[in-house]
């Protein structure tokens, strides 16, 4: 992994976070993520349509299934922090990802790890762990919380995977392949959960818009920005390194939950976060 690919995923790591606290942190998680998804595929759109290629007619199942991969996941993470801190649902669902991924990128993306990359995503998914479960905490801890932070992961999983494969099969044939594909991805994935977010919430959409658009806006770009950077990375290394690597964003939401969010840092959470920093630097040199 080269050191541009390696800081354009720890870059996606901090971003990804930032608009997961966005979302965390609003006052409505259904309506601050429909804004989001809203506000990136009006973004998205306009590019789309106005500045970069048109997507050829066998691009158009990778684009919709990732819509569509990507739209489960965003309802499984509002959902989880509906019921659990930022700090620990993030930890779990990125913390499961490498491990559905490492298990399934060779025979599926053709992405053998070799040891040192396992051993290196080992350290860095220990850290993650450690920064998730405290001793005598997770008999109390909300069951609910887990079940969904971990259905989230496995959809974290099978998004990288398919867009993986989606982005180096578009990539060869299409000129600015990351931007056309975020683009429409994002515009898809906007059309079921905005659906989702009128029937649950048709009454207060306008009024949440007028004092939260500001939040949409960023949260939108960022998020947008987040995975641009990411499949730029897919198209340029292996995917389970890529996808451990993006797990440095764990330690970004321990922090942002702590400090802005008013989460519990825990006495765990700071070796947690060194382990996870010796995984990821590791990782560079490895893969």
């Amino acid at each position: 992994m080269t050191t541009i690919v390696a800081l354009a995923v720890v870059l996606s790591a901090l971003m990804h976070a930032s608009w997961n606290a966005l979302v965390k942190g609003g006052t409505d998680g259904w309506l601050t993520g429909a804004m989001i998804a809203g506000f990136a595929a009006a973004g998205a759109l306009i590019v789309a349509v106005a500045f970069v290629p048109w997507p050829a007619p066998h691009h158009w199942p990778w684009l919709i299934g990732s819509g569509a991969l990507h739209a489960g996941y965003f309802v499984l993470l509002v959902s989880a922090y509906a019921h659990g801190d930022l700090g620990k649902v993030y930890a779990i669902a990125r913390g499961t990802a490498p491990l559905i991924i490492v298990a399934l990128a060779g025979p599926l993306v053709g992405d053998v790890p070799g040891w040192q990359e396992i051993a290196a995503i080992t350290v860095l998914v220990t850290g993650v762990v450690a920064l998730t479960f405290e001793p005598g905490k997770f008999a109390t801890a909300d069951l609910k919380a887990i079940v969904l932070a971990l259905l989230t992961g496995g959809m974290i999983a099978a998004y990288s995977l398919f867009d993986t494969i989606g982005i180096r099969t578009v990539g060869p044939e299409i000129e600015y392949a990351a931007i056309v594909y975020v683009c429409w991805l994002m515009i898809f994935t906007a059309i079921p959960v905005l659906a989702i977010a009128f029937a649950l919430r048709r009454g207060r959409i306008i009024t949440y818009m007028r004092a939260n658009a500001l939040k949409g806006i960023a949260g939108s770009t960022v998020a947008v920005g987040s995975y641009a950077l990411i499949l730029f990375a897919f198209e340029n290394a292996p995917v389970a390194s890529v996808a451990a690597l993006r797990e440095t964003g764990v330690v970004f939401a321990a922090l942002i939950g702590t400090f802005f969010l008013g989460e519990r840092l825990g006495k765990r959470r700071i070796p947690a976060a060194i382990l996870v920093a010796v995984g990821a630097s590791a990782l560079k040199f490895a893969a």
